[in-house]
């Protein structure tokens, strides 16, 4: 079963996105979990994971932005789509690596493209879910690599792994650890640190936080590549139609 939230203060949005997401259901044999939220802090306070969160950016109380930040942190895995008066809008936060955004007023065929780039991207994760073993201290390690967020080079072939809210120690170096990865994923911001841009929270100057509160320096002869490799990243995630 999907499960789905739709947070909007406009009762007419959320009965076209979930008649959209009926039609979808019944069409494909699809299951779909149904939760609409009147504002912000009502999706906030809920208890519940969603594979799929519709999410109005402008919405009294706490806007759509500052919604997506609360959630990301307890919600990783969640796709979130701006649903919007004004697309430039979607843009104002890259960090919550928005999946799609919706342009009101919508016509109900583009929901059910979100819907069905949704399933696409379902069935490719459940086939492409990479695991990684790493030379541990005390052995073999395996880890998902899309649960690390970021890896740091302490010296004498020893690497710090940094998880949502772990360490691991483990042997090597960081051009071992980037033959392992093979993901575009990450990137090295300094000769310290390989980074996963999936958990970048935000920029500042030469530094850069994950959301879980990590801070990697941003090497000054590495900052406008970096700049650009970040760029071409985000971009992928905000598919506009």
């Amino acid at each position: 079963m999907i499960s789905i939230a739709v947070c909007d203060d406009d009762k007419s949005v959320i009965a076209s996105i979930k008649e959209a997401v009926n039609e979808f259901s019944t069409a494909n044999s699809v299951g779909f979990e149904l939760h609409s939220f009147s504002s912000g802090e009502k999706l906030v306070e809920s208890p519940l994971r969603f594979d799929l969160i519709f999410l109005d950016i402008e919405m009294g109380g706490i806007d759509g932005i500052k919604t997506a930040h609360l959630i990301r942190p307890k919600s990783r895995r969640s796709r979130i789509v701006y649903v919007t008066n004004h697309s430039e809008l979607a843009l104002q936060s890259y960090a919550v690596h928005p999946f799609d955004f919706v342009v009101k007023p919508f016509k109900k065929e583009r929901i059910i493209n979100v819907l069905s780039e949704l399933m696409k991207y379902i069935t490719d994760t459940a086939d492409n879910d990479p695991v990684i073993q790493l030379k541990g201290m005390d052995g073999p390690l395996l880890l998902n690599l899309r649960n690390i967020y970021a890896f740091e080079y302490t010296g004498n072939r020893r690497i710090t792994v940094y998880t949502e809210s772990e360490k691991h120690c483990i042997k090597g170096s960081l051009s071992e650890i980037s033959s392992i990865i093979n993901s575009e994923s990450f990137t090295s911001p300094h000769k310290s640190f390989i980074v996963n841009m999936e958990h970048i929270d935000k920029l500042t100057g030469f530094t850069l936080f994950t959301t879980n509160g990590i801070e990697v320096p941003i090497a000054q002869k590495k900052l406008k590549e970096f700049h650009n490799e970040f760029s071409r990243f985000i971009k992928n995630y905000i598919k506009q139609g």
